[in-house]
């Protein structure tokens, strides 16, 4: 039996009780009860929950993560989550909300306790998905789930393992998109010539990152391009690099210098809107599908933009430049020997520069019909 002690005086009395908590452990509490009575009453209550098997003073802290739901965890998320290698927080909430809202919230998963959440409902869930998305968009929103139940449990909001864990993910070859010379070539010839697609091709930057290009980054006095930014955040791997101008790539950029429309930004690529010039936004087939077609170049690749990039690697290797330089210039993780890689140091601009200089794109002249009568006068 537990016991009410007052601790107070008279007038002013402090009651606390002692128990026997459930795991076998006498302890005592403040009541904050006003009379004796009241305070019998708590520890009555404090004794019939040990009684059911519960603890004595409930943990609210741990009751709320029992009924916290998925849908008010991504609030949680949406709000608090920044870790300190994110590159652009803005950018990245915004789009895993836009994901999470037109893929999670309409179905019953959403709505449920979040430490409740097992395997099979993970898959259900990923199963109903098929239904409307492709196989590559249900894996990376299986793989954001993971991540908010991972950055739950690390808070400490819920305790449970995760349901994402094992569940079979969808097969999802890597994107083949990518054009060839000829194609690259009809969209460099003077007719529809645009100095950001022709950048795209003679550099392999990405999307975000020609976007987010500055004129302070175009170094002409040392032929090179310091690419810094994606969109408003860092480049992909976190790191600034500096790439050469190839020399094709030269006059194109200096021309367009002359016409570029001003920006508060000095951005090198501003796409026009309503409201004047501004950065571009990662909806990369808007402004280029058109002069794909009056190119006769395929225009219905998904991401344009990214087959461009592509385009470029492809275009290096097959031109003989150096795999480490490619993996350089485009910023891509090493795809020759790792352990070689990590004692090989080319990164000189001279030396991208040179590989460079083994590719290039300009329009070949068309091959001249000679007749079988002006060869045999010409013999």
């Amino acid at each position: 039996m537990g016991s009410v002690d007052n601790r107070g005086t008279k007038d002013r009395p402090n009651y606390y009780c002692r128990y026997v908590d459930l795991d076998g452990k006498r302890k005592q509490v403040r009541t904050k009860q006003p009379t004796k009575a009241l305070a019998q009453r708590f520890l009555a209550d404090i004794e019939s929950r040990v009684a059911r098997g519960e603890p004595g003073i409930p943990d609210r802290k741990k009751q709320h993560a029992k009924h916290i739901t998925v849908r008010e965890l991504v609030a949680r998320f949406l709000a608090e989550y920044n870790p300190p290698r994110l590159r652009n927080r803005a950018r990245y909430i915004a789009d895993i909300k836009t994901n999470f809202h037109a893929r999670l919230f309409p179905f019953p998963l959403a709505d449920m306790a979040a430490v409740s959440v097992k395997k099979q409902d993970v898959a259900a869930y990923r199963d109903a998905l098929r239904k409307s998305y492709a196989n590559s968009t249900i894996n990376l929103t299986l793989t954001r789930l993971s991540l908010l139940f991972s950055w739950a449990m690390d808070c400490e909001l819920i305790e449970c393992r995760n349901p994402c864990e094992k569940v079979q993910r969808m097969n999802a070859t890597p994107s083949e998109e990518y054009y060839t010379r000829e194609h690259a070539e009809k969209l460099l010839s003077p007719e529809h010539l645009h100095p950001m697609v022709a950048t795209a091709f003679y550099t392999g930057m990405r999307i975000g990152e020609l976007y987010g290009l500055r004129w302070d980054c175009v170094r002409f006095d040392i032929r090179a391009i310091v690419v810094k930014a994606s969109f408003t955040g860092l480049p992909k791997n976190g790191k600034a690099r500096t790439i050469p101008i190839h020399a094709e790539l030269v006059p194109i950029l200096t021309a367009w210098r002359e016409q570029c429309p001003q920006t508060a930004q000095g951005l090198v690529f501003p796409v026009k809107t309503r409201t004047g010039y501004h950065m571009g936004s990662n909806d990369d087939g808007r402004c280029v599908r058109p002069r794909l077609e009056a190119a006769n170049v395929p225009s219905t690749f998904r991401n344009p933009w990214h087959a461009m990039k592509h385009t470029a690697s492809t275009l290096m290797a097959e031109s003989g430049v150096h795999p480490s330089a490619i993996d350089i210039i485009t910023a891509h993780s090493s795809g020759t020997n790792r352990i070689t890689a990590g004692y090989t140091h080319l990164t000189s601009l001279d030396f991208l520069s040179r590989e460079l200089a083994k590719m290039t794109l300009k329009p070949r002249e068309p091959g001249k019909v000679i007749s079988l009568h002006s060869a045999r006068q010409t013999a």
